[in-house]
């Protein structure tokens, strides 16, 4: 059974990705996915779940930790009811690819495939000074990058990443065009080419990796721990578009929210329609979706506020 798994950081664009790996590459495959998310709302089963593909979401924890044995569980009851050709599994954005690939191979029925990494290039060194080892562990076990979030980069800047990334990782292939541009089929031909044989032990010294200036000033970040919290609800509110950006202008302004690195949801608009919306340091999207239910918004990050989320939202 083969297995591909695309990781990242948390809003990289793994869901972004999958998505476009059904359209243009699994459409004519039997595809099954693992959807594991950080915290109790789930976001990314919804936005999947339009493809047709047999989803088994893990909630309230990441693969690495707590939740090995329901990883390995799922894994298994997907090869026993769906029998498909191809499974992915995207890791929630707190995991450490190592042990995403450690308890892989410790399931006999499965072998990895591929091994891909979504890297967010807006907030790159501002994640790589502050997440330390944590953060270099989902570039270091990649078989390809891909960088995302790169509109308006210019040559410098991307060429300084790449050769961050390759002090890091200089076995894995980098993929710097934008996804526009570029068929996925040709992503997971290249990462097929790469050596299966990871090493999980490989040692690494963070003090080698070489640090550049920001393409875009931040406030002072004090990511100290890789401890993050997260706070979700369902509702039927209905929220604008100005109303959205308002509030997330809000959160990346004031402290008194706590450090919100992620946020993302499915919300009914003052319209009737439905909106899908994501936010990342220094960056909100959101655009028109089909009709949902229910809404769904989840919060992401450290000394998470609950009472003054539930009062802004």
């Amino acid at each position: 059974m083969k297995i591909d798994i695309i990781s990242g950081f948390l809003g990289a664009g793994k869901t972004t990705i999958i998505k476009k790996m059904i359209l243009e590459v699994f459409s004519k495959e039997k595809i099954a996915i693992i959807e594991n998310e950080f915290g109790e709302v789930s976001i990314d089963g919804l936005l999947l779940k339009d493809s047709n593909i047999n989803i088994r979401e893990i909630n309230s924890g990441c693969i690495c930790c707590s939740m090995v044995g329901d990883f390995k569980l799922a894994i298994k009851e997907i090869i026993n009811k769906y029998n498909p050709d191809r499974i992915l599994i995207e890791p929630s954005g707190v995991a450490k690819l190592s042990d995403i690939i450690k308890s892989c191979k410790e399931i006999e029925e499965i072998s990895i495939n591929n091994i891909i990494t979504i890297i967010d290039v807006l907030n790159y060194n501002v994640y790589l000074q502050n997440f330390g080892e944590f953060y270099i562990n989902q570039i270091k076990y990649a078989k390809t990058i891909i960088a995302s979030n790169r509109e308006n980069m210019n040559k410098n800047f991307m060429d300084e990443i790449v050769n961050s990334i390759k002090t890091i990782n200089n076995n894995c292939n980098i993929i710097t065009s934008s996804l526009e541009l570029i068929n996925t089929y040709n992503i997971l031909n290249m990462s097929q080419k790469q050596d299966d044989n990871i090493e999980i032990s490989r040692k690494f010294n963070i003090k080698n990796v070489k640090h550049f200036k920001k393409v875009k000033k931040h406030k002072n970040y004090n990511i100290t721990s890789n401890i993050f919290k997260s706070w979700g609800i369902e509702t039927l509110k209905c929220y604008s578009k100005l109303k959205l950006e308002k509030i997330f202008k809000s959160i990346e302004k004031s402290e008194k929210y706590g450090l919100i690195i992620r946020s993302k949801g499915i919300v009914k608009s003052q319209e009737g329609k439905w909106l899908e919306f994501h936010y990342t340091l220094g960056k909100f999207k959101i655009k028109n979706i089909d009709n949902q239910r229910i809404g769904r918004i989840v919060i992401i990050g450290q000394n998470i506020n609950k009472e003054e989320l539930e009062s802004l939202f």
